[in-house]
């Protein structure tokens, strides 16, 4: 199956990083202020986007700060149903290492290749939210 892999290294703490990943305010700081999620393991996040008909909904199966994993459980995007995405995080001196998987797409065809594109773009507002605490998502409510 195909799957959307990155690494990159950010210099911040992995709990800083894993807070970015599951937390409102995190989600916020660096993919979409449109974005209502409740803590912890097992809730599920509301992502609305400008050009998106109907918001993405994804659950937070695991959060910690090594690992953390989303599962699509909505029906939309369609090209999403099924896929699961992995944050590992691996502490590098006083930086981390950020693994980053959007596995289990049917096809690379389709929306696959803008996917990537866009996830690559979230990794380097990702990576800014985190080392500086500037909040400067890549999307914007409408």
């Amino acid at each position: 199956m195909p799957r959307i892999v990155f690494e990159l290294e950010v210099d911040a703490p992995a709990t800083q990083i894993a807070e970015a990943l599951t937390t409102q305010p995190g989600i916020a700081g660096w993919w979409t202020d449109d974005v209502s999620l409740p803590a912890g393991a097992g809730a599920t996040m509301t992502l609305g986007f400008p050009i998106a008909p109907r918001p993405f909904q994804l659950r937070v199966d695991k959060a910690d700060d090594q690992h953390v994993v989303w599962s699509s459980v909505g029906e939309f995007p369609p090209h999403w149903v099924g896929t699961q995405v992995v944050w590992t995080l691996n502490p590098a001196g006083k930086a981390t290492t950020v693994h980053f998987a959007h596995d289990g797409w049917a096809s690379d065809e389709g929306p696959f290749g803008s996917s990537a594109l866009t996830w690559a773009r979230l990794m380097d507002t990702l990576k800014r939210f985190a080392e500086t605490g500037t909040a400067a998502p890549l999307f914007h409510a409408a």
